[in-house]
């Protein structure tokens, strides 16, 4: 028997390992297989008709509710440009010589023909006052002659030579008058002044700057537009532009002129509007951007983060009621042009639908949902232009999203006859909402 146990002893042994081995591979694989299931089947949620909502998932989740309004669209060329004065210039002396005087201050308003800079001039006004006095004894001479040709008493000769004196003296008298008009300089038209850059003592040459005067009471903005896209363009086309320099105001004015020639570098044509500036807000040398707008129309317009975009077209969960709860039905639609946060609905919905606006990414097609009343969201009364951005020295603070949105996004489910593509939404900023309680709406958690 010891024999035995010692010839297979250890086969046996070995045969015993495996065999539990085998057995508790089984037994995981069966455990995994039922907890899978289990996992499947509550995520699926109750079939239709046993406690579950009919083609949809368990709860129904909180979104903000839009509705599908008749907007204003344009054709639009998107570009940035530089504001310039109506009228600018560098003021500064014609002759060298000593500032005797300023007569203005950095910012003042000043009138066309306003003296600004008085220069010296004493040695000038002597010498006019002596051409002035030489001037009238030579037109006393000129009287005295011409009277006695009149008479006979003078030859004519001598009547002409006192003629030519005497105008020899105006002229003298007029180029006097130039030299001491050279030092008194003036505004050559109504504007603002910038920054004094001269002070009263300082000797000034041609070309010395003593400071600046703009006009700018309208603005020329001067943008460049693609050689293919400036045929959209006519002069009086509507523009709307925007600065950083004033958040969310939209400066609007007209094309002026289109230049003659292409740009053959950069295949590119100057434009130039004119914005008005009563109240003086824009200032030379603001990089503004740009939106020249063309054809415009009247057309359905919705929030673009209410849009899903996917390869076979653009689909909106539309709010329907189906046995008294809203549900989500999910709407090919056809979109045309894009501007200020809003795309215009060409078809698929009809004006005045109720859209899902903030939350697409949680609600599947025919699942019931609940609407946020405390907030809503309705496309803005005019596209707003996004002004260029400001540098920055820092990087930006992420703001926290409000309480009322899930931390936890859930998929979306792509409809029935759909492909298995996902649908996913457009990464664009969204839509300011009309004034309401609730403040700023939360942004769309990401897929």
């Amino acid at each position: 028997m010891a024999t035995l146990f010692k010839r297979f002893g250890f086969a046996a042994v070995v045969t015993l390992v495996i065999a539990a081995m085998a057995l508790a591979v089984v037994g995981k694989s069966m455990f995994a297989t039922e907890d899978k299931g289990g996992a499947a089947m509550a995520a699926k949620g109750p079939p239709a008709g046993k406690g579950g909502p009919k083609g949809g998932g368990g709860d129904a989740p909180l979104v903000i509710a839009g509705t599908v309004e008749t907007r204003t669209f344009y054709d639009t060329v998107q570009a940035v440009g530089t504001a310039q004065a109506r009228e600018s210039v560098i003021i500064g002396a014609k002759v060298t010589d000593v500032i005797s005087r300023i007569r203005f201050d950095s910012g003042d308003r000043v009138a066309r023909g306003q003296v600004l800079v008085e220069l010296a001039s004493t040695e000038q006004y002597a010498d006019l006052e002596e051409a002035r006095a030489s001037r009238e004894a030579a037109r006393r001479d000129y009287d005295r002659f011409q009277e006695l040709g009149e008479k006979g008493f003078a030859p004519a000769q001598r009547v002409e030579q006192a003629r030519a004196t005497f105008e020899r003296a105006e002229a003298r008298v007029r180029a006097l008058e130039a030299r001491v008009g050279d030092r008194l300089i003036r505004a050559p038209f109504s504007g603002v002044m910038g920054l004094r850059t001269a002070s009263p003592g300082a000797l000034v040459r041609p070309g010395d700057q003593i400071g600046t005067l703009d006009d700018i009471s309208e603005i020329k903005l001067d943008f460049d537009v693609s050689e293919a896209l400036f045929g959209r363009i006519r002069p009086g086309s509507e523009i709307a532009a925007a600065t950083p320099a004033h958040p969310g105001k939209t400066f609007i004015g007209r094309v002026s002129d289109i230049d003659s020639r292409v740009n053959i570098q950069s295949r590119t044509v100057r434009v130039r509007a004119i914005l008005p500036n009563r109240e003086g807000l824009l200032k030379p040398g603001m990089l503004m951007s740009v939106e020249a707008r063309s054809n415009p129309r009247q057309a359905l317009g919705a929030p673009e983060i209410a849009v899903l975009e996917r390869a076979d077209g653009a689909y909106i969960f539309a709010i329907e009621d189906s046995g008294g709860r809203a549900t989500a039905a999910l709407k090919f639609v056809r979109t045309g042009a894009r501007s200020g946060g809003l795309v215009e609905i060409v078809d698929g919905v009809p004006a005045g639908a109720r859209i899902v606006v903030e939350g697409v990414q949680r609600v599947r097609p025919g699942q019931p949902v609940r609407i946020d009343t405390r907030q809503s969201v309705a496309p803005s009364p005019e596209p707003a232009i996004t002004p260029p951005a400001p540098p920055r020295t820092a990087p930006p603070t992420a703001q926290k999203a409000p309480a009322t949105q899930s931390a936890t996004p859930v998929p979306v489910a792509p409809p029935a006859n759909a492909p298995e593509s996902e649908l996913r939404g457009r990464a664009e900023e969204p839509v300011a909402p009309a004034a309401a309680p609730g403040g700023q709406l939360p942004p769309v958690p990401a897929d």
